[in-house]
C-alpha cells in the first residue's frame, strides 16, 4: 500500500501548488485524493463518480427536509465530493482504465453536484427579505451554470469533429490559453468562499452573495469567449459531408 502511495504521489508532485497549471483549490483537492487513494485503489472509477454524486444529492436531500441552518456541515458533503472528483480520475489511471465513458459521467455528475451546491446556497438567500430583481439575479446564475458547460462541449467536439474530417489542428480547450490565471483565481474563490462557509467564520449571506458573483463572472466569460471563438475558427470551415450532394 506504501509502494502504491508513493508511486501515485510521485506522478502528481509536480503538479501540486504549481499556479501555473493548476489552481490552488485544485492542488488541495488532488493532495487530499492522494492521502485516501490506497484505501479506494481496488474501486472501480465510476462508483467513485457515483459516490461523489451521491454526496451532493444527500446534502441537498438533508437541506431540503429539515432547510438545516447547519449550512457548514452540508459543506463537508460538498468538499469530499470535489475529493472523490479527483480520485476517480487517479484511480483510473492507477488502473489502467480510463475511459471517454468515464470522463463523460465525471464530467456530467460536476455539472449536477455544483448545480445543487448553487440551489442550496439559493435557498438560503431566499429566506431573507428579497426582490424580484435580486431573485431573477441569482436565476440567471443558475440557468448560466450548466450552459456554459454546454457551450464548452459544443465547441469541443466541433472542433475534433472538424479536426477529423478536415485535418486542422483546433484546440478543443481554449479558455484556460485566453483566461488562464483567472480561471483560477475565480476557482480559487469560489471554493474559498466554501470552505469559509464550512469553518463557520464570516456570514454565510456575504460568502454566498460573493458565491454567486464568482459564478456569474466565471460563466459570462467561458461563453464569451467560445462564441467568440466559434465565430472565428468555424465561420470559413465547411462541412463536406453536409455539403455533398
Amino acid at each position: 500500500m506504501k509502494k502504491e502511495f508513493l508511486k501515485v504521489f510521485n506522478n502528481y508532485k509536480n503538479k501540486l501548488f504549481d499556479y501555473k497549471t493548476h489552481s490552488y483549490f485544485e492542488s488541495i483537492y488532488r493532495f487530499l485524493a492522494i492521502l485516501i487513494f490506497p484505501l479506494t485503489r481496488k474501486l472501480q472509477p465510476n462508483l467513485i463518480s457515483i459516490i461523489s454524486l451521491l454526496l451532493g444529492i444527500f446534502a441537498f436531500a438533508i437541506f431540503s427536509k429539515n432547510n438545516s441552518n447547519e449550512l457548514n456541515i452540508l459543506m463537508l458533503y460538498f468538499i469530499f465530493s470535489f475529493i472523490l472528483d479527483f480520485l476517480d480520475g487517479m484511480v483510473a489511471r492507477f488502473q489502467n482504465t480510463s475511459s471517454f465513458h468515464g470522463k463523460f459521467i465525471d464530467g456530467l455528475f460536476d455539472i449536477f453536484v455544483f448545480s445543487l451546491l448553487h440551489i442550496i446556497f439559493l435557498q438560503k438567500i431566499l429566506e431573507t427579505n428579497i426582490n424580484f430583481f435580486h431573485l431573477s439575479f441569482y436565476l440567471i446564475i443558475l440557468f448560466l451554470l450548466p450552459i456554459q458547460h454546454l457551450i464548452l462541449d459544443r465547441y469541443s467536439a466541433l472542433a475534433r469533429w472538424i479536426n477529423e474530417i478536415n485535418n486542422k489542428k483546433l484546440q478543443p480547450y481554449l479558455r484556460n490559453f485566453f483566461f488562464g490565471t483567472t480561471t483560477k483565481i475565480l476557482f480559487d474563490a469560489q471554493h474559498l468562499c466554501v470552505w469559509l462557509v464550512f469553518f463557520n467564520l464570516f456570514d454565510f449571506h456575504l460568502l454566498i452573495e460573493a458565491f454567486f458573483l464568482l459564478s456569474l463572472i466565471s460563466s459570462v466569460l467561458s461563453i464569451s469567449i467560445y462564441l467568440f471563438l466559434s465565430k472565428k475558427f468555424f465561420s470559413f470551415e465547411n462541412n463536406k459531408y453536409d455539403n455533398d450532394i
